[in-house]
């Protein structure tokens, strides 16, 4: 039994040192050193996205190193040179802390309380009753856009029925473009801004503002290719953008008030309820 307690302790070593050894290597390797704080080599790797540049990779260590040795540098300045009323930080650490609990209360409270489904009756009210708030002050259009080989044997073709309308007829469009055109888009029938279009089609937004003022087609010719531009409908800058346009705006504004009306309905509880069992005192 004497010889129990060394063997036990030694046992106790090599099992620290083994718990040591597989620590140090899942932290990787030491890069930088300020007293007892040390740096790391997988704290950097961790900040630095997969896919840099190898130059771009060293910037960004030298930045965080940089930043990490900052601020312990300034600790320590501050530890030294600082008067005891300086560096007592406590009440602004409870502070903290009382905020920090306070805020993930409120989000547990919310995230259990919340009910996030807008009914589209919802979405119709809001809008109506807040339409003037969706005016746009650039054009929204309904349009399709295709690139295509101004040699190619399918130009003819895409050129005489680029602007049809009928759904059947959009269908052959689509296939034809599909094994023909360099690009087919039609913003999945959704209503885009001009910014969009224009993009889409090459052009700067003034110009592109200025084409669809005038007309709803247009063939636009660069470089051995031809765009082709046809707008099926449009909303002008200054009128109301229709509800489909708002509608995940319309969701998110909704959710929020709700947020806040739970928010107030916890905070105006919360004082009742301390003033009514004496939690509270207020005093005169």
């Amino acid at each position: 039994m004497r010889h129990a307690l060394p063997l036990f302790l030694a046992v106790m070593l090599v099992l620290s040192s083994c718990e040591w050894a597989q620590d140090k290597m899942h932290r990787g390797h030491i890069v930088a050193r300020i007293g007892w704080d040390v740096l790391y080599s997988t704290e950097i790797e961790n900040v630095i996205p997969s896919g840099v540049s190898t130059e771009d990779s060293l910037a960004m260590a030298s930045q965080y190193m940089d930043s990490w040795a900052l601020r312990r540098l300034l600790t320590r300045k501050a530890e030294k040179d600082l008067s005891k009323s300086g560096k007592d930080v406590s009440r602004q650490v409870e502070e903290f802390r009382n905020n920090l609990l306070g805020y993930r209360y409120e989000k547990y409270y919310i995230d259990s309380r919340l009910d996030t489904t807008v009914t589209p009756e919802e979405l119709k009210e809001y809008y109506d009753t807040h339409s003037q708030l969706f005016k746009v002050t650039q054009s929204l259009v309904k349009a399709r856009v295709i690139t295509v080989l101004t040699k190619s044997p399918y130009f003819d073709a895409i050129k005489k029925s680029y602007m049809v309308t009928d759904e059947s007829a959009i269908a052959e469009l689509e296939e034809l473009c599909d094994a023909s055109a360099e690009r087919y888009t039609d913003f999945e029938g959704a209503w885009v801004p001009a910014t969009v279009l224009a993009k889409e089609a090459a052009m700067d937004v003034s110009q592109c503002e200025k084409l669809i003022a005038s007309k709803s087609s247009a063939e636009l010719k660069d470089e051995g290719i031809t765009r082709f531009v046809f707008v099926r409908e449009r909303i002008s800058p200054g009128n109301v953008s229709p509800l489909e346009y708002n509608v995940e705006h319309i969701r998110e504004i909704i959710i929020s008030k709700r947020k806040q009306e739970l928010l107030s309905g916890l905070e105006r509880d919360l004082l009742n309820d301390a003033k009514s069992d004496k939690t509270l005192r207020i005093y005169e």
